[in-house]
């Protein structure tokens, strides 16, 4: 094996090693090694013998991998040849055992170098040890799935609880509609045309309630989202029906203001119903506090340019104070005495899913306008 000595890497190194350059080195607060032309190592600095336990001998030549963990070996061995062989800088990470059998992760990094006239030397590479930092981003990673966990669950909470909302009101009403076919066939004779009106609207509450069922899935898992052509007009309509009756039991005026053209985005319908649904429920949380006689919603649908859809909806409520406007999107934030505060923050999770953004600003009249934009989906040809 011949040895080379790094002690000017621009230089033609002596057959032998630079005393100077081992005693700089030994000092240097890292693990050094030095490589030749043929990829065999040939010089280890102290730390690095220090470190492994391990006498320079056992070290030199492809002796130093050894004590490259099982796992880390062979790809620490692909990315080192690979760079050698174009002779690139390179950095890696792999866990090394240390003189007390425990492995260690290690960051090396391996940079060529050149004799003057250019000749291709070998490398030098540095080590440090990067153990506590590499456990401290494992456990960070795992903390964070922890919590993504729990936003999951807490979502999928918050999600159900307003999915029973959504399947309280075509439920409702078809006790309602049933209790009232009761006492149709009750009459002598019984009006039967009444009978079968009030059975078509069981019929459209039932399926309106399945819709919901089907879709509930859809609503917690983003990997099952259907992109197809959602009108927007349409959502608006359906959100205005179910929220009809809670609006009049309020003494909410709530009203509607639409394009009349269709107006198609690329986004699952139930979906945009979830958002709209939300937004009108927080708008009636917004009034509780305002006198019956005063509390307005609209809901509102237009087209800002060629390309956007927007969807506003508005309440005469008390306003969002100034410094918490920005942080009503944000998961677990709320200015309400109740709830988990992740209304919001689902969301904008959905309108950013299918590449539009939401946002918040309050009236110069008073009350609140939220609203969200969403691509103009091209019409078929």
């Amino acid at each position: 094996m011949v040895e080379v000595s790094p002690r000017e890497f621009c230089v033609e190194p002596p057959g032998g090693l630079d005393a100077r350059f081992c005693e700089v080195m030994d000092a240097a607060p890292v693990m050094i090694w030095v490589s030749d032309q043929d990829k065999l190592c040939t010089w280890f600095n102290r730390p690095w013998l220090t470190f492994t336990g391990r006498t320079m001998p056992q070290e030199l030549g492809h002796g130093w991998a050894e004590g490259v963990h099982p796992d880390d070996y062979e790809r620490c061995l692909e990315m080192y040849i690979a760079h050698f062989d174009i002779r690139k800088e390179f950095r890696m990470q792999y866990r090394l055992r240390r003189c007390d059998g425990a492995y260690r992760w290690i960051d090396d990094t391996g940079i060529p170098r050149y004799a003057r006239d250019g000749t291709f030397l070998g490398y030098i590479g540095s080590c440090s040890d990067i153990h506590e930092y590499r456990e401290a981003e494992a456990e960070q990673r795992h903390r964070l799935l922890e919590i993504a966990h729990l936003n999951r669950v807490a979502e999928a909470a918050a999600l159900s609880a307003s999915i029973a909302h959504e399947l309280n009101q075509p439920l409702a009403a078809i006790l309602s509609n049933a209790e009232a076919a009761e006492l149709c066939l009750e009459r002598n004779p019984p009006n039967l045309d009444l009978v079968k009106e009030i059975l078509a609207d069981i019929r459209r509450d039932d399926e309106r309630a399945a819709d919901v069922i089907r879709h509930i899935r859809g609503l917690l898992r983003r990997n099952e989202v259907r992109l197809q052509k959602a009108d927007a007009n349409d959502v608006v309509r359906l959100v205005r029906e179910i929220v009809g009756r809670q609006a009049s039991d309020l003494g909410v005026a709530l009203g509607t203001e639409q394009e009349q053209r269709t107006l198609p985005v690329l986004a699952d319908p139930v979906h945009l119903q979830q958002v709209v649904l939300n937004l009108a429920l927080n708008g009636f949380d917004a009034m509780l506090n305002s006198m019956p006689g005063e509390r307005r919603m609209v809901l509102r649908t237009a087209t800002v340019g060629e390309s956007i859809v927007e969807v506003s909806v508005l309440d005469s409520g008390t306003g969002i104070p100034m410094d918490k406007l920005e942080r009503i999107f944000e998961p677990f934030f709320t200015t309400k005495g109740h709830g988990t505060g992740l209304g919001l923050s689902i969301a904008r999770s959905i309108i950013e899913t299918y590449g539009g953004k939401i946002w918040a600003e309050n009236q110069t009249g008073g009350g609140t306008m939220v609203r969200f934009r969403l691509p103009l989906a091209l019409q078929d040809p």
